[in-house]
């Protein structure tokens, strides 16, 4: 009976994902069929002008998300070793007990944070004209998805059987390739996982990231320059879908927006939860890991 409520709420779950994915595809339909794929690669969004080009939020989003998993991949992972292997039980707890209240906090808190107290540090100590850039976006991102990768980095390294350790300890095998050589290959899926549903979130980030990256609908100059007011595509929705009627061209290209973080955060998730090359639709399709 259990068994058959989990795929009965497995399937609804895709159910409501296609239906999702639908809606997304109905909605923006007007805007690929006028303005093409090409359109991606455009840089220029004017919507007064009929311009819809998708390049600034792309890129904005893609160096937001990449600041901050570069910050806390290392982080994150360096959190649960120190945790699992180093700390005592109290300790440990205390640390686990940190990263989920981190995680539980709104994101327009980290917002709120990020515009009274990061914005005005990253003005005056880099000599900034403002402090709204996508460096900014990517440091607040960093704290919002570290609990998200230190929580299951920390359950991947649980998992790692006692034997192993062991086997390692008896051979006489230092810390450190102890570590490198047998408990994060080991955890190692886990991470994996873990860093995957990180960069789904950060992509998906919303308020925290509207309220500190700038909105500037332009490419950085150069591409790659972090310091620039910059635009992702969850804040150009935010901003700009309460000005946009419904059923016109411009409300259209929000969509193709919507559309874009949709396929990218399922496809995120979907590689998250692969398992040993394959997906996990329905319980029982796929044994347990071996330890």
């Amino acid at each position: 009976m259990l068994n058959l409520w989990m795929r009965a709420s497995v399937f609804i779950t895709l159910v409501v994902v296609i239906l999702m994915l639908g809606f997304l595809v109905s909605q923006s339909w007007p805007y690929w069929w006028q303005y093409g794929i090409g359109m991606l690669f455009a840089g220029e969004w004017y919507p007064y002008e009929r311009l819809f080009g998708m390049a600034p939020a792309i890129i904005g989003s893609f160096w937001a998300a990449v600041v901050a998993l570069i910050i806390a991949i290392p982080t994150g992972i360096a959190a649960a070793v120190m945790s699992t292997e180093l700390m005592s039980g109290p300790w440990r707890g205390l640390l686990r007990g940190g990263m989920e209240l981190l995680a539980g906090i709104p994101s327009v808190v980290y917002g709120l944070l990020g515009l009274w107290v990061l914005l005005p540090f990253l003005q005056s100590s880099l000599n900034l004209l403002t402090g709204h850039n996508l460096l900014a976006a990517g440091l607040l991102l960093s704290v919002m998805v570290l609990p998200t990768i230190m929580v299951m980095a920390q359950d991947a390294l649980h998992e790692v059987h006692i034997n192993q350790r062991e086997a390692a300890l008896s051979l006489g095998i230092d810390w450190n390739t102890r570590l490198w050589r047998v408990l994060l290959p080991q955890a190692w899926p886990g991470i994996r996982s873990g860093i995957l549903l990180a960069l789904g979130r950060a992509l998906g980030e919303t308020m925290a990231v509207m309220l500190v990256v700038g909105s500037m609908d332009r490419i950085p100059d150069p591409w790659y320059n972090l310091l620039a007011p910059a635009q992702t595509l969850t804040s150009r929705i935010g901003r700009e879908i309460g000005e946009a009627t419904f059923g016109s061209i411009h409300f259209a290209a929000l969509m193709a927006c919507g559309l874009l973080l949709a396929v990218a955060t399922i496809a995120i998730s979907l590689l998250a939860q692969e398992k040993r090359g394959q997906f996990t639709f329905f319980p029982g399709e796929a044994g347990s890991r071996k330890k």
